[in-house]
């Protein structure tokens, strides 16, 4: 910091005290109440002005009054961030914020990221990950098992580099989810869930569909896209049986799911006791599960099995594989992204992001006719005799493609955390060990000198103009380095999937009166955005004629 820089940054502080001498001088004021005061003026002084001074490689910290950012933070992290970014600057240097006592550092510039991101020794997510296993209601023995290295002469998996099983679950992941058979396996058991699914007389019986005259429905959306993508999930990973054991099973997944956030930050039982009972309930679902013989569940996708079977010779006993599974379930039934971490947040997007990232793509679309008219004209040729083919979604839609990587930047608002274990550089700044790093993916998709001076607006075709953007530091919805997800892909096929299905058989129109919902920027969520409180939106769907 310059000499100048401390002696504008003194001034504003004492500004602060001539200010308050003014009212003392017409106010009538105690003694303790004055040395209260006189302390909070000094410490902030020392906190925000002196200190920075004597430590000029620290990352400057968004100054604050007692108690902390705490309440901002969980109010809008987002607005928050911003304004830290535009008070300190601007620059997009690595800056600081406290919250409740922990401080934590924020990297909003793109070369920045890449570099934390190769960072793979001093930058690590294991230790929060073992915290939020135990939140989860992990025992300390199943933590402690799935972070032992495992020996290379085993049955199962291969593991030629002796990995602990919570780093050797990504490479199950992988497997699963990159393209090839597994993958086919999963876009097959979406197509036929969907094709059954999206039937009007079945979307009728629901009890949240209201049926009209003309043999069309009016539903919820996001409630309907909830439905359809959770039961679609779960039928994928776990096959029919889980819904045997616990037929309303989606509907308490929708229930901790909203509330899900609470894991992540670490609320106290006591203020988070409705998401813990619908965690439970899922945990005690799959437990009944999983203690059912493999042979007697039916078809499940292979990693199921294959995680089962890696828990089982580590010696994880049924309750703990169970409660592990419900970390799986509010990853797997939706397959979606987060970069956070080598096992849990693999686990953590089947149901809570594909679920918002359809309601948010549809609603899009359906605000804009025109664009879901070009879609709709666009996917009709990968139907052929009544079959769909995902590659021709895959490689002949590049609209779809647009509209997709559209809807992520505007509505992915997760953020990659990070545990410092030894001082660590990054930016020029020194990033202190014990101290949290922090790298929120809506800073970077907001960047108007990226993505153009109209980034607040939804515009597909910015993607079609420019390219390169798929393949900015900035562009980051499913996170990067070594711990970019591998659900990317089924996530892609499998909303492309539903939107070419309902597009083909259904007109579908906002309710009059509706209008288009805004994202909840205030509430944290481990990926996709989700909407505000009673505004998710009311729409017709009625049958196209062939």
């Amino acid at each position: 910091m310059s000499s100048y820089n401390v002696v504008d940054a003194l001034e504003k502080e004492l500004s602060h005290s001539a200010l308050l001498k003014g009212v003392f001088d017409h106010s009538t004021i105690s003694v303790p109440a004055l040395l209260l005061i006189s302390l909070l003026l000094s410490w902030r002084l020392w906190r925000f002005t002196i200190t920075p001074w004597l430590h000029p490689d620290d990352p400057k910290e968004l100054p604050y009054w007692i108690p902390s950012h705490l309440l901002p933070f969980f109010n809008n992290s987002g607005v928050l961030l911003t304004k830290a970014r535009r008070t300190l600057r601007n620059n997009r240097e690595p800056f600081a914020i406290t919250v409740g006592g922990s401080t934590i550092y924020v990297l909003t510039m793109p070369k920045d990221v890449a570099e934390a991101y190769r960072n793979t020794t001093s930058l690590s997510f294991d230790i929060f990950v073992q915290v939020m296993m135990r939140n989860l209601g992990s025992s300390a023995q199943s933590v402690k098992a799935m972070f032992s290295p495992m020996p290379t002469e085993k049955d199962g998996f291969p593991n030629p580099h002796e990995k602990p099983l919570g780093r050797l679950a990504r490479e199950l992941h992988t497997t699963q989810l990159y393209p090839g058979e597994h993958l086919s396996f999963l876009n097959d058991k979406f197509i036929e869930s969907f094709g059954d699914q999206l039937d009007l007389e079945k979307m009728a019986e629901t009890n949240y569909a209201a049926r009209d005259e003309k043999g069309g429905v009016t539903v919820p959306l996001l409630k309907w896209s909830s439905d359809v993508f959770t039961r679609a999930g779960q039928v994928a990973y776990f096959g029919d049986l889980l819904g045997v054991i616990d037929p309303n099973l989606t509907w308490t997944f929708l229930e901790f799911d909203d509330l899900s956030w609470q894991v992540l930050f670490q609320y106290p039982r006591i203020v988070s006791r409705r998401m813990h009972a619908a965690r439970e309930r899922l945990t005690v679902a799959l437990e009944k599960y999983f203690s059912v013989p493999a042979e007697d569940r039916g078809e499940q996708a292979w990693f199921t099995h294959a995680m089962e079977h890696e828990m089982r010779t580590v010696g994880i006993s049924t309750h703990d594989i169970a409660t592990m599974m419900t970390t799986i379930y509010w990853g797997f039934v939706n397959t979606l992204w987060i970069s956070k971490s080598k096992l849990t947040s693999r686990w953590l997007r089947i149901n809570t992001n594909t679920r918002k990232a359809s309601f948010w793509m549809l609603a899009y679309l359906i605000e804009n006719p025109q664009l879901l008219a070009r879609i709709r004209r666009e996917t009709e040729p990968a139907f052929t005799a009544g079959a769909l083919s995902v590659d021709y979604l895959k490689d002949s839609c590049p609209l779809l493609d647009d509209v997709w990587n559209e809807t992520l930047r505007h509505s992915a608002y997760s953020a990659s955390v990070r545990h410092i274990t030894e001082d660590t550089i990054i930016g020029g700044k020194t990033l202190r060990k014990g101290n949290r790093l922090m790298i929120p993916y809506r800073q970077l998709h907001f960047d108007e000198g990226v993505f153009g001076e109209d980034a607040q607006n939804f515009e597909p075709a910015r993607f079609e103009k420019n390219p390169k953007l798929l393949r900015s530091a900035s562009w980051r919805p499913f996170g990067g380095g070594i711990t970019m997800c591998p659900g990317r892909y089924v996530a892609k096929e499998s909303v492309s999937v539903f939107i070419a299905i309902a597009l083909r058989r259904f007109n579908m129109d906002f309710v009059k009166g509706q209008v288009f919902p805004q994202g909840a920027e205030g509430t944290p969520v481990l990926g996709i955005m989700n909407i505000q409180d009673g505004q998710d939106p009311l729409v017709k769907i009625t049958p196209r004629q062939s």
